[in-house]
């Protein structure tokens, strides 16, 4: 489901230019995402899962090289190809940099991904799953910083208060990037 939701996301596009190669290797590498996401952060879903929410908390935002490998990373250079995996890893550096440059030491939470079935999309399900995390975020008074490759999901996460602040290309590869920020609110605001 979370590989259908991304297949045609501008990022993955980049990581995986090839449809075929994409169709194959997407769900490994989100699957990989996700238990990164269990193990180090929170993971919400829908009970017939058809949509997930996936988010890194205060203090851990970011993750190692090594805590990448132990969850399933250890073989993206071969499962991209090493001219890819430069590409993406370049592409990671920035994105960690950027978060790094902009939210500082201040706590917070990293929205690192939402996903709704194709086939479900409209639904009400990303919304569910959004104010289920901000009610959560709300309540430890936390902002919460995201970024994302597609110009179309800024005006759905400014509707819950996320606001623009960076709109970017990555250097050498062009690929966009808008990066958002919801300041902490407090209680159920």
């Amino acid at each position: 489901m979370v590989a259908a939701a991304f297949f045609d996301y501008p990022m993955f596009t980049f990581y995986f230019p090839s449809p075929s190669r994409r169709a194959r290797h997407l769900p490994w590498y989100l699957r990989n995402v996700l238990r990164c996401a269990l193990r180090y952060g929170d993971v919400l879903t829908t009970p017939e899962i058809a949509g997930v929410l996936f988010a890194l908390p205060p203090g851990h935002t970011s993750l190692s090289i090594w805590e990448y490998v132990q969850n399933g990373f250890l073989l993206t250079p071969l499962v991209l190809g090493l001219g890819c995996y430069r590409r993406s890893m370049q592409c990671e550096r920035f994105v960690d940099r950027t978060q790094n440059e902009i939210m500082g030491d201040l706590p917070h939470y990293y929205l690192w991904g939402a996903a709704v079935d194709p086939e479900r999309q409209g639904e009400g399900i990303g919304s569910a799953l959004m104010h289920a995390q901000l009610e959560r975020v709300d309540a430890e008074r936390m902002p919460v910083y995201l970024e994302t490759h597609d110009r179309r999901n800024v005006g759905y996460y400014e509707r819950y208060g996320f606001e623009l602040v960076l709109e970017a290309s990555i250097p050498k590869h062009g690929l966009p990037i808008w990066c958002m920020c919801r300041p902490a609110r407090a209680g159920n605001a």
